[in-house]
């Protein structure tokens, strides 16, 4: 998977990334999946964060957008 962006990206990876805690703003502790679209909609428009967070954000973005994202939800752990 190493042309998506992220090299070696691999389950253990994905579940990292969908599970972790918005770490500020309004939905600060959410896991990254549960962002709503429209909000990462108003990112993607301002400009992602630096760094890693920023590309975590735009795959979820990525994921979201294209209807990829259902599926995962059922490998959050409970709220």
């Amino acid at each position: 998977m190493a042309e998506s962006g992220f090299p070696g990206l691999d389950q253990a990876g994905l579940l990292r990334i969908i599970r972790k805690p918005m770490p500020y703003g309004k939905y600060r502790g959410q896991p990254l999946l549960r962002l709503p679209l429209a909000y990462l909609c108003w990112m993607e428009r301002k400009g992602w964060p630096e760094g890693t967070l920023g590309a975590e954000l735009a795959l979820i973005y990525e994921l979201k957008h294209n209807g990829l994202d259902q599926p995962l939800y059922g490998l959050l752990t409970p709220v």
